[in-house]
């Protein structure tokens, strides 16, 4: 039978065996270069709760500030919670909709360094970060996230109450 250019012989099926293996090897070396630059789980997750934790400080200087009062967020070494001035009173989470306390799995807060020492930081109604009733911040306070060998540092400035992550 002659074959007419053009149209496709009925034996040609798919693809060869030697085909299949080629790309085979190929999306394994792509994987096998590829994986190691993907960025560790611990440090995705450091990451992102450093973020959730410093825009949730922003919130306690915008409540303090839009309400006119004192509002404080508290932390230990593995949650937070927002309260009024005394500690007392929950307020509610903006991304929860809970007065529960946050908890951060598998992350570890510590630091404070100074000047953070009733591990709480208070904002007044101008947003002006305090340690406790009387006290206003000084100098900068470093709240640090840790998880594996991930770290990550929220930094909270004196008179301004600016919060970054570091």
């Amino acid at each position: 039978m002659a074959s007419i250019p053009g149209i496709r012989s009925t034996r040609q099926r798919g693809f060869t065996l030697v085909e299949l293996v080629a790309i085979i090897v190929l999306v394994a070396l792509l994987a096998f270069t590829a994986l190691p630059r993907l960025p560790d789980v611990n440090a995705m997750d450091v990451s992102s709760l450093s973020e959730q934790l410093a825009a949730d400080i922003r919130y306690t200087q915008t409540l303090s500030m839009t309400r006119g009062d004192r509002f404080r967020i508290n932390l230990t070494s593995a949650t937070y919670q927002i309260t009024d001035s005394g500690g007392v009173n929950p307020e509610i989470h903006p991304g929860s909709g809970s007065t529960s306390a946050v908890v951060l799995e598998g992350v570890a807060l510590s630091g404070y360094s100074p000047p953070l020492v009733n591990n709480y930081v208070a904002f007044d109604g101008r947003g002006i970060p305090y340690v406790d009733a009387s006290t206003a911040l000084s100098a900068n306070a470093t709240i640090t996230l840790t998880a594996g060998g991930s770290t990550k540092s929220i930094v909270i400035s004196p008179e301004t109450g600016r919060v970054a992550v570091q």
